[in-house]
């Protein structure tokens, strides 16, 4: 779990237009989970997307002076992508187990890379199980094992201590392989015959000739 400071969050006056939260610098959210009431607050958008970007998936909100252990649930962004509109947290039990999708972080340089491979990721996060206090904020796989032409599944990583693999075991995470080399298709060259307009006139001046001779 990431060690980053708790998100303190502020009490939202029943019935406040969303829109001038936002206008004043908050943005909305909402704390939902099971056997809890739910709570809605704001929190200062600066505060958030700062929070966001240094935390992992599970971390700790401060609201209305209790703490509250919680997974990132959704966070909607306006319709460019580039500014938050609203978030929510899911409440968690330090002792049940959770599924989330951790992104994953590839280090090392593939072996296949130095006889001409290139490498193929296939996903860049991937869900797994286990207690709040054992998920990280990201998963490491290390590549500079992979051969060319290898397929690297799941199986071939060692998780965590603590969690287990949601994904079926067999998807393949990586491979490395020649690049693919496409020929274009040959085209047949044909000679082409331009008429000029002379040659229609000489065409036409022609013809009649020709019916008189064959009569």
């Amino acid at each position: 779990m990431s060690t980053t400071d708790i998100l303190k969050v502020e009490k939202r006056d029943v019935g406040a237009s969303t829109a001038q939260m936002r206008k004043e610098g908050y943005i909305p959210g909402v704390i939902f989970g099971k056997d809890f009431d739910g709570a809605n607050f704001k929190v200062p958008k600066v505060d958030l997307a700062k929070f966001l970007h240094n935390s992992g998936k599970v971390f700790e909100v401060e609201f209305a002076g209790k703490k509250h252990l919680v997974t990132l649930s959704h966070v909607q962004r306006g319709h460019l992508g580039t500014d938050f509109v609203h978030c929510s947290f899911h409440k968690v039990s330090a002792k049940d187990k959770v599924s989330l999708s951790l992104p994953i972080h590839f280090i090392g340089e593939a072996a296949g890379i130095k006889q001409g491979g290139l490498v193929n990721i296939n996903f860049h996060e991937v869900e797994v199980e286990g207690l709040p206090k054992d998920m990280p904020e990201y998963l490491e796989f290390d590549l500079s094992g992979l051969e060319l032409d290898e397929n690297w599944t799941l199986e071939h990583f060692t998780l965590p201590k603590g969690l287990t693999w949601v994904h079926d075991v067999t998807d393949t995470v990586v491979t490395c392989s020649m690049p693919r080399v496409e020929v274009e298709p040959e085209v047949e060259e044909t000679e082409m015959v331009v008429e000029t307009h002379a040659d229609a006139e000489a065409a036409a001046e022609e013809a009649p000739e020709k019916e008189e001779a064959a009569s």
